[in-house]
This record gives structure tokens, C-alpha cells and sequence, in this order.
């Protein structure tokens, strides 16, 4: 049975040129584990060698991060993956994400790399812009890329010309800017401990968010759910150990429906579907099934032997990194596993 909370959340202090949008939620789930449901099962069918920390898929590829490197593997036969490529930055990748046949990369004080990824065995450096502070990561829509920046906050770049991105304009986060992820027109980007940010880059002009959620815990990594047209505004997060869910479809007043209190420590997650992929720490792999998303119910569950650390899905596979140590320390993995319903 679920139980049932009421939270109350208090205004924070309004930030010049933004309008400060909060949703108070009468209630929120709190939904507790439960042992039932296995609507999705997962079998290990083959591993890409560590040291890793990041792992992303795009067709028949993965793409492994570990310190300065990433490096791309062949897993069109998951039971043999094959290492095709491989390329060095300056600085530690803090984290990626890939796009067609770009791959955008946050390395560190070296800011934001545009990879061009359409021939794996031979990846290239585009392009890349340098902020004030750490580049963590970075995403994109159009002509346009936005990263984020432990010194200005969300940084949007223009990217028309991928040899010389431009810088294009920025918008102070109150707290520790943590991840920023775009579905269509949207993006939406976290930070710690304010919340949640939603910007529409279709806009033209200063970068400014069109809505905020003032959430305590807010999540340190977060995904949307993939959606063909319009962006689904359905978002999950690993925060405070938990799997967090939100409705940004009205952008201008999002909320957070549920927190799923997973058996481990939810560490990143990943969405296909209507199913979230909780990389859960001790507790391996945890599958969430939100197709109802204020009652999220258990879907399934697998014990990778190890501390899961990140994950990546597709229709037919999960590629989650398992392995002991802090960041980009430690014997680390990627396990391959094969799903099925």
C-alpha cells in the first residue's frame, strides 16, 4: 500500500529577469517497493571491458567514458562486442550525450565538444566551446546546444557553424547545476538543492526559464522520456537515493508526481517507454513501470553482482556499468543484457 504525504513548499526569493513558476502539490506518492510484478526480464548475454564510467547506445554501438577517453564498441552481436574507436580530450569527461551522429561531451574545464561519431572507428573532433567553469554535460536541439556549467549555470551555444560554436547566451541556476537533458523545443535542466528548470530554445533572445519547480532533493541526474513530435515533458531522476518522477507537459508549471523508493540507492536511471531503468546501485538494476505516473509499480529486477552505476537502454537490450570504487576508479564494467516482456 502506498502511503501518502503532503509537502509544502516554500517560495524562494525572486531572481532578476525571471519569473519564478511553483507548482504546490497537494499530495505526492510515496511509493514503496513491493516484491510483485516481473513484467520485464533481463538476461546477460555478454560484457565490454572496464575501466568505464558512462556508457550511451546508438544504433549498433555503445559508447564508453573513462577519465579523458571515450570509446566506441560494436555490439551489433552483444555476445561479442568488438572496440572499434577511440579518442583522448584534455580533460575528464564529466558526462555525454549523442545525437544522430554527434556525440556532445562535457570534459571538464575544457567545456563542450562537438564528436562527429558517423564513422565509429574514426571518431573526430568537430568543434568546442569553453565556459568559465566545468562543462558537465550537453544536449541539443537545432542549431543549438546547451550545456551545464558549475560557474554560469545553463549555457546555451550556437552550434550553426560546428567548426566555431558561439556562445549564446546563459542563465544562473541558484544552486549546483547538475544535468540538463532536451526532448524537442525543451530542455530541462536540475540543480541542487533548488529544483527543476524548463526553458524553451525555440525562443529567440535572453535564456530564461518559462517555468520552475522548487523541489527539496531535486535529482542529480535526469532522463525524459523519448517521444516522436512534441516533447513528452515526462521526466525521471535519481535524487537523494530515490527514483523521482515529474509532468513538465504544462512547461510553465511543472511538477513532481511520485518518488519510488527503490530497494538500492538509485544512481542514474534511463526511460524506454513507459518503463524507467534504475541503475541501483547494490540492488543491481531496478525497472519501474510509470505508464500510470503518479502510481508507479514495479516491473522487474536484476542483480548485476556489483554496485550498478550508470545504464542505457534500447528496444531490445540494457547496458548498465557495475563495479566497486569512486569515480572513474575501481574494477568496472559493462554488462549487456538482453530484455524481454
Amino acid at each position: 500500500m502506498k502511503t501518502i504525504r503532503t509537502w509544502l513548499l516554500s517560495p524562494a526569493p525572486a531572481v532578476p529577469g525571471c519569473v519564478f513558476l511553483l507548482a504546490v502539490v497537494p499530495w505526492l506518492a510515496i511509493v514503496p517497493t513491493s516484491a510483485s510484478g516481473q513484467s520485464v526480464t533481463l538476461e546477460r548475454v555478454g560484457e565490454i571491458p572496464g575501466p568505464v564510467e558512462h556508457v550511451r547506445v546508438a544504433g549498433d554501438y555503445a559508447y564508453v567514458s573513462r577519465h579523458t577517453s571515450l570509446t566506441a564498441w560494436d555490439v551489433s552481436n552483444p555476445a561479442a562486442p568488438v572496440r572499434v574507436g577511440a579518442i583522448e580530450f584534455p580533460e575528464e569527461i564529466w558526462g555525454f550525450r549523442i545525437r544522430g551522429d554527434r556525440a556532445y561531451v562535457g570534459a571538464n574545464f575544457s567545456g563542450l565538444a562537438i564528436i562527429d561519431i558517423s564513422d565509429p572507428a574514426s571518431l573526430s573532433v568537430l568543434g568546442s566551446h569553453k565556459t568559465l567553469g566545468q562543462t558537465k554535460i550537453g544536449a541539443v536541439y537545432g542549431d543549438r546546444a546547451v550545456l551545464i556549467d558549475h560557474m554560469e549555470g545553463m549555457v546555451m551555444v550556437d552550434i550553426s557553424n560546428e567548426a566555431v560554436p558561439t556562445g549564446a547566451g546563459s542563465f544562473f541556476l541558484d544552486g549546483y547545476a547538475r544535468d540538463v537533458v532536451t526532448s524537442g523545443k525543451m530542455a530541462y535542466a536540475t540543480d541542487s538543492p533548488t529544483g527543476l528548470y524548463v526553458f524553451d530554445l525555440s525562443a529567440r533572445g535572453p535564456l530564461e526559464p518559462v517555468g520552475v519547480l522548487h523541489a527539496p532533493a531535486s535529482p542529480r541526474s535526469i532522463e525524459v522520456q523519448s517521444e516522436v513530435g512534441e516533447p513528452s515533458g515526462v521526466l525521471a531522476g535519481a535524487g537523494g537515493g530515490q527514483l523521482q518522477l515529474y509532468d513538465a507537459t504544462d512547461p510553465t508549471a511543472p511538477v513532481k508526481v511520485a518518488t519510488y523508493e527503490t530497494p538500492g540507492r538509485a544512481s542514474r536511471v534511463a526511460m524506454s517507454g513507459s518503463y524507467v531503468f534504475v541503475a541501483d546501485a547494490q540492488a543491481g538494476i531496478t525497472i519501474v513501470d510509470i505508464s500510470n505516473l503518479p502510481v508507479p509499480t514495479a516491473a522487474g529486477s536484476f542483480q548485476t553482482g556489483g554496485p550498478a552505476r550508470d545504464i542505457a537502454v534500447t528496444d531490445t537490450h540494457v547496458f548498465v556499468v557495475v563495479g566497486a570504487g569512486e569515480r572513474q576508479e575501481g574494477e568496472t564494467e559493462v554488462q549487456i543484457l538482453k530484455r524481454s516482456s
